[in-house]
């Protein structure tokens, strides 16, 4: 019983996550005055809600109607739905982020740049975050915890 009274929760949890962001989405795109208008746009996209809960989620969004009595979401409220949606992207989807990156460009000879990145990436495979090439330049992003003397090595013999 416990287990079921738990899965009908989380669903219940689920749909009105999926309701807020569809909610956000639709007064971020439409120019609407209701809640009914806005109870239509999410039948559109087959969620099946009613004028009082939309109602309640306005408010729980902090939506509230501006000057021209259209539902717009402020600044702050804006800010913090893609906030929220950036948190949830990177924990649902096991990002990895490093704090302290360090960049380096290396600028060659025409055609070089390819070649140039492969080897870093092969020999420095654990600093290495991130390369970017060119034709004649690479932008090299780095774990700026994990550099060593042996990278910095390669920048030094490099300048004339």
């Amino acid at each position: 019983m416990k287990n079921h009274i738990s899965e009908k929760n989380k669903d219940k949890l689920l749909a009105k996550n999926k309701r807020h962001k569809n909610i956000f989405e639709i007064i971020d795109q439409e120019e609407l005055t209701t809640a009914n208008e806005i109870v239509e746009e999410l039948r559109k996209r087959n969620i099946a809600t009613s004028q009082p809960t939309v109602h309640r989620d306005l408010k729980e969004l902090g939506i509230k109607k501006n000057i021209n009595n259209i539902f717009e979401p402020t600044e702050e409220i804006h800010k913090n739905f893609h906030l929220d949606l950036i948190y949830d992207l990177l924990i649902t989807h096991n990002a990895h982020t490093s704090s302290n990156v360090a960049t380096y460009f290396i600028s060659t000879e025409k055609g070089k740049a390819q070649e140039i990145a492969f080897h870093m990436e092969k020999a420095f495979s654990n600093i290495i975050l991130k390369t970017i090439v060119g034709l004649d330049n690479i932008v090299v992003l780095v774990d700026g915890d994990e550099i060593t003397e042996e990278f910095h090595n390669i920048f030094a013999s490099s300048v004339d």
